[in-house]
C-alpha cells in the first residue's frame, strides 16, 4: 500500500533550530559494538553501512525482484537535495536533505516504518554552506543512531544530536570551531559510533582533523590533526588484539588511530591523492581501495610505517573512485566507477570474475541472505549470488537515480531513489 502523499497526512511534528552552543539531555547508556562484534539489533541499519559499517545484515527473509511498483510497500516524495544512506531502528526511518539558494537550510526527516508516514520533521540551519556535490546538496553524511539519539553532520560544518522527537539535544558548529569545511565537492565523511563516542573525519584543504566527541554531552574526546588534504572516506572502527583502532583513508595513506586516545598507531602508504571508498575488514585484514589500486593489510597491532611489512596482497588493476568494496564470506566486490563489478579472493586477491552490470556505480553495495545487492546511478539494484561464480538473481528497475547506498531493516530493503525513498518487501 502507498502511502498518502504529503499534502494528505496528518500533521507531523515540524521544528527549526538554529546552529550554535551546546544544550545536555539526561543522561543515558549506550550499548554499541565496534566492527569486530556482533550488533545489539541485528534488524537495525544504525549508521553508515549498517551494523559495525560492514555493508552486512545477517538477516535470510528479504525480497530478491520488484521495481517502481513490484514489492514496493511504500513510497514517500523526498524534498531538497540529498544522498545519505536512510537508517533505520525499530520502527522509525531517519534521513536527510537540504535546499534553499546555498542549501543551508537543513532538514531531517523521521518516517514510520509501517507506511511512510512522515513522524517528524526538523529544520536547522546551516552556518558555513560551502562547496558542494549538486545531487547531495548539504546532505551527503549519512546519519547515526544508538536508539536514544539521532547524530547528524552537515556539509555546513555543523554536527547536531538530535532525539527520536526530533528535539536537540546538542548542536555544534564544527565550522565555526575550526574553519568551515573545504572539500571541493562538499563533505562526505559520515559520522560513526564507537561506544559512547561518535568519531567524524574531517578531510579538506584547511587543517585535516579526526575528532571524538562525546556522544551524550557534545564535548570532545580529543582532537588529532591529520596530513593531507581533500577527501570523502568515513573511519572504520575495529578490535585489534587488546585495543580498538580507527582506520581512515585520504592522501596517499591508510593511517589507524587508537580510540582511547587519538594517537597515530600505524600507516600504509599507496593510496590515491583524495579517497571516497571506506575501509573494509574481513578477520586480520583491511581492504583499502582508492583510484589507484586496491590493498590488503594484515592487522596485529603492530606500530609504525607499515608498508613494506604488512602489505598481504596489491592490486594495481582493481580501483574505484567512488564505492566503497564489500567484504562478503571470503570475497571481496568492487564496483567499480563505470561498467563492471569485479569479485577477488580474499585472502590471495586473485581475481574470480568480472562482469559489466551497469554504467556507473556510486552507491555502495549491501551483502545479505547470499546476495549482494548493487545499485546503479542509472536507477536499477542488481542482485548477484555471493560467491566464486557469477550469477545475476535479478535486475530490478526503478525509474530514478539512485546514488545513496542500500539500507536492510527487519525483511525490507530501503532505497533513495533521486526523488523518492522505497520500501521494498514482499507484500
Amino acid at each position: 500500500m502507498m502511502a498518502p502523499s504529503p499534502a494528505n497526512r496528518p500533521p507531523a511534528a515540524d521544528s527549526s533550530w538554529g546552529l550554535g552552543g551546546i544544550t545536555m539531555k539526561p543522561v543515558f547508556t549506550l550499548l554499541l559494538f565496534i566492527s569486530m562484534s556482533a550488533p545489539a539489533y541485528a534488524d537495525n541499519w544504525p549508521q553508515w553501512r549498517g551494523p559495525g559499517n560492514r555493508g552486512i545484515s545477517e538477516e535470510k527473509n528479504l525480497p530478491l525482484s520488484w521495481s517502481a511498483t513490484k514489492n514496493v510497500r511504500w513510497k514517500v516524495e523526498l524534498p531538497g537535495a540529498g544522498v545519505s544512506q536512510p537508517i533505520v531502528w525499530d520502527d522509525c526511518i531517519f534521513i536527510t536533505a537540504s535546499d534553499g539558494p546555498l542549501n543551508d537550510r537543513l532538514h531531517v526527516h523521521c518516517y514510520a516504518r509501517a507506511d511512510g508516514k512522515l513522524l517528524w520533521h526538523t529544520r536547522l540551519f546551516g552556518s558555513a554552506p560551502t562547496d558542494l556535490y549538486p545531487p547531495g546538496g548539504m546532505a551527503v553524511p549519512t546519519p547515526a543512531t544508538d536508539g536514544k539519539l539521532v547524530y547528524v553532520l552537515f556539509g555546513t560544518g555543523d554536527l547536531v544530536a538530535l532525539d527520536f522527537d526530533g528535539k536537540p539535544a546538542w548542536i555544534r558548529s564544527l565550522a565555526e570551531e575550526y574553519g568551515p569545511f573545504r572539500n571541493r565537492w562538499g563533505m562526505g565523511t559520515s559520522p560513526i559510533l564507537v561506544g559512547d563516542m561518535l568519531l567524524v573525519q574531517v578531510d579538506h584543504w584547511s587543517q585535516s582533523y579526526l575528532l571524538a566527541v562525546d556522544a551524550k554531552t557534545g564535548a570532545n574526546r580529543w582532537k588529532t590533526d591529520r596530513p593531507g588534504s581533500v577527501n570523502w572516506s568515513s573511519p572504520l572502527a575495529v578490535k585489534v588484539k587488546d585495543r580498538t583502532e580507527i582506520i581512515t583513508f585520504g592522501t596517499n595513506f591508510v593511517r589507524s588511530y587508537d580510540a582511547e586516545k587519538g594517537q597515530e598507531l600505524w600507516r600504509v602508504d599507496g593510496m590515491h591523492f583524495q579517497c571516497i571508498p571506506s575501509p573494509v575488514v574481513l578477520g586480520d585484514t583491511v581492504f583499502a581501495c582508492s583510484g589507484e589500486n586496491t590493498m590488503a593489510i594484515k592487522l596485529d597491532g603492530s606500530r609504525g610505517d607499515l608498508t613494506k611489512s604488512h602489505l598481504v596482497w596489491k592490486n594495481k588493476k582493481a580501483n574505484a573512485f567512488l564505492p566503497s568494496p564489500l567484504g562478503y564470506g571470503d570475497y571481496i566486490y568492487l564496483p567499480g566507477d563505470r561498467n563492471f563489478v569485479t569479485c577477488f579472493e580474499a585472502r590471495t586477491g586473485v581475481q574470480v570474475w568480472k562482469e559489466r552490470l551497469g554504467e556507473q556505480f556510486h552507491a555502495s553495495p549491501v551483502g545479505a541472505a547470499g546476495r549482494i545487492y548493487i545499485a546503479t546511478k542509472e536507477g536499477s539494484v542488481k542482485v548477484v549470488r555471493a560467491g566464486p561464480s557469477f550469477d545475476l538473481l535479478a535486475d530490478n528497475v526503478m525509474g530514478e537515480q539512485i546514488i545513496a547506498s542500500p539500507a536492510i531493516s527487519n525483511g525490507q530493503i530501503f532505497l533513495r531513489g533521486e526523488k523518492h525513498l522505497f520500501c521494498i518487501g514482499e507484500k
